[in-house]
């Protein structure tokens, strides 16, 4: 008896494993075809989220002057953004006057040599740059407050015959053919500002949110900031991806 108890305990596991398994991937599914509908209807939206993963708007550290980097993920891999960003402290803080900082940066797509595989013809090209100001002043020797203007702008003009469309339908046919033939580009105003708390010498961990007022756009992001590498989240509440993870790359100095 016990062994047929157990027998059925294993079967009732695999069966109750096998139907959370279908509702996963019932929702994987769903979660698809929602981003896939938001970018069919706004390609500009989706593509202007991954334009802003390649911004910066953290302090420089008090003791750097200059900041130059990239960012690798999602920018390099896998939308093939090749960035580069600069930053400059014009002055430290020092008797109650902020610190500020100066930014600039942008990037240009490497598509059309890395698609062959994928398109029968790739023409076009696409863009990005931006130029911000900030001040910071601290509050605590570990914890410092900030806030910037940043002026952002992007631009995508590419005509992409992909291979097989006669054998796409449904949802997937309307992405390809939004993204086939695309001429927009955005140009947005922020206004941000966030808290930086040091954890060590090396390490920093900074919050903001930014207001985009010309297209109301809202984000929010979270960074882990190291030596070389800087890992983080980027909140875009009305994205099409509401969640991008961040990997940059940066030499300070």
């Amino acid at each position: 008896m016990r062994r047929v108890a157990s027998v059925l305990a294993l079967c009732a596991a695999l069966l109750a494993a096998a139907g959370a398994s279908a509702d996963i991937r019932d929702e994987f599914i769903r979660i698809g075809e929602s981003v896939a509908t938001k970018v069919a209807v706004d390609p500009a939206d989706f593509l202007y989220d991954i334009h802003l993963a390649s911004e910066d708007r953290t302090p420089l550290p008090i003791d750097k002057d200059w900041q130059i980097g990239t960012n690798i993920f999602p920018g390099i891999i896998p939308f093939t953004e090749v960035s580069l960003g600069v930053k400059s402290k014009v002055k430290g803080e020092h008797g109650g006057w902020p610190q500020i900082d100066l930014n600039a940066g942008g990037w240009d797509s490497i598509a059309s040599s890395v698609v062959g595989n994928y398109v029968e013809d790739f023409k076009g090209n696409l863009w990005g740059l931006r130029a911000g100001v900030s001040g910071s002043v601290s509050l605590d020797p570990r914890l410092r407050l900030f806030a910037g203007y940043e002026f952002s702008q992007m631009r995508v003009d590419v005509n992409i015959k992909f291979k097989d469309m006669n054998t796409k339908t449904g949802l997937e046919l309307r992405v390809l053919q939004a993204l086939s033939n695309l001429h927009v580009g955005k140009t947005e105003h922020f206004v941000f500002t966030g808290a930086e708390v040091l954890r060590t010498a090396r390490k920093r961990i900074v919050a903001e949110v930014g207001y985009g007022v010309v297209h109301n756009k809202l984000l929010a992001r979270l960074t882990w900031a190291s030596r070389s590498f800087d890992t983080g989240f980027a909140f875009y509440p009305e994205g099409a991806w509401v969640l991008w993870p961040i990997w940059n790359f940066q030499v300070r100095f």
